[in-house]
């Protein structure tokens, strides 16, 4: 025991809060990046306080919601026993029973059945039949399938099952399995890190930023609360505690706010509704108290968080190395060499926001290029206006997160020659 080393020990405190003044005495631009880091937690923290959702959700809808959308029937499971196109017009389907309905001699109408055996709840082991006529939206099921059924219960009592959905809890599991073998497999331990800043901010939005938002709290403060903390979480996690990872949460944030001014903006100058969006109308009809427009400018905010983060790190990085190789190089230099880098991901990343929205949307855009409408009708229209200005304002706050945050870093991330 003797034998071993000072160095192996764990360092103590004081001496990591000595290294920790030192660089920060090498640098005094790190002193006001540390202090508006630290301003920018304590605002977060007050914020989540402040906006945190005291209220159940279910408060906040109406008496239809309860009793018309889909999600709020009871669900349970089934497996597909046989499938065939006969007893279309038994009175047995949809109805609990043991024996199959008798299959008729003859038929004038054809449809598709299948005879479920349901697997859960309180009639498992017993069977129901689904009829399907091959109309659009109809599930073509195969003996085999694993599927989802709805119960209804009028008011006699009488329970009825229908189509909800298919089983995909396996398959999605099996592919979330492979996803993070394939990430930690190339990113190692920063791959599990990663999986854990993922998990954390899908937290934060459905912890947090969802209630809050049903709860009526400001759309605009939630949306920005919740991507700080996001922020300030993650990419630390994710990157590590250093210089690097303080400078991308810098601009991050800094393009963060810059975002959500350009979102209000944006929806307020082009009489932006949101009606246009059946989900939209879902929320109207169903959450009355919930702001469509502020729901829009939050979805605005938090559709750009993942750029910011991503061009943010990535010009941190680039500032990192770029001093690493050349010690002696001034901020000026850095930043100029950096902001080349920068221009180059600025290019490929417009293009790629575009792609993504317009994949998003294609569906409705088949439908309006088909009723061969003036393209500027198709454009200004409030749907596709919507997800153009949406990938505008992430746009716009890409390319000024690469300067804000090369400049910051360029001034951080460098020390001072000190003699040993």
């Amino acid at each position: 025991m003797g034998r071993h080393s000072a160095a192996t020990k764990p360092q103590p405190a004081s001496a990591l809060w000595s290294r920790l003044l030192t660089s920060i005495a090498q640098n005094p631009w790190r002193i006001g990046l540390l202090g508006a880091l630290a301003a920018a937690l304590i605002a977060t923290v007050a914020g989540l306080v402040i906006l945190w959702p005291n209220s159940p959700a279910n408060e906040h809808t109406s008496a239809e919601f309860q009793q018309t959308y889909t999600f709020n029937h009871p669900q349970v499971e089934g497996t597909v026993d046989t499938a065939d196109h006969s007893a279309c017009q038994s009175e047995q389907t949809g109805q609990v029973f043991d024996t199959p309905p008798l299959i008729p001699g003859t038929e004038e109408i054809h449809c598709d059945r299948a005879l479920v055996k349901i697997t859960s709840g309180e009639d498992a082991g017993h069977m129901t039949q689904l009829v399907t006529y091959g109309k659009a939206g109809d599930p073509q099921l195969e003996t085999g399938d694993k599927i989802v059924l709805s119960k209804a219960t009028d008011p006699s009592g009488a329970v009825t099952y229908a189509f909800a959905d298919y089983q995909r809890t396996g398959s999605l599991i099996l592919w979330a399995v492979i996803v993070a073998i394939v990430v930690i497999a190339f990113g190692a331990w920063q791959g599990v890190r990663a999986i854990i800043g993922l998990a954390f901010s899908l937290g934060v939005v459905f912890a947090f930023l969802l209630p809050a938002l049903i709860d009526a709290h400001s759309p605009r403060w939630t949306a920005l609360v919740s991507c700080a903390a996001i922020i300030l979480v993650a990419v630390p996690l994710v990157h590590g505690a250093n210089w690097k990872a303080a400078s991308a949460v810098g601009g991050s944030l800094l393009a963060l706010i810059i975002a959500a001014f350009l979102a209000w903006a944006t929806i307020d100058t082009s009489q932006l509704q949101g009606y246009s969006s059946e989900d939209n109308l879902k929320l109207l009809l169903y959450m009355p108290g919930v702001s469509i427009l502020g729901v829009l400018l939050c979805g605005f905010v938090v559709g750009s968080l993942g750029s910011l983060a991503d061009v943010a790190v990535g010009q941190a990085s680039t500032v990192t190395e770029l001093h690493e190789a050349d010690p002696d190089a001034r901020p000026r230099e850095l930043f100029l060499s950096a902001m080349k880098v920068g221009r180059d991901h600025i290019a490929s990343m417009i293009y790629t926001l575009i792609l993504t929205y317009t994949g998003a949307t294609l569906p409705l855009l088949l439908l309006i290029t088909a009723a061969q409408r003036p393209a500027s009708q198709m454009l200004t229209s409030d749907l596709v206006a919507t997800e153009l200005l949406r990938s505008g304002v992430g746009a716009m706050a890409l390319i000024l997160a690469v300067p804000i945050t090369t400049l910051i870093a360029a001034f951080t991330i460098p020390h001072s020659r000190v003699a040993a």
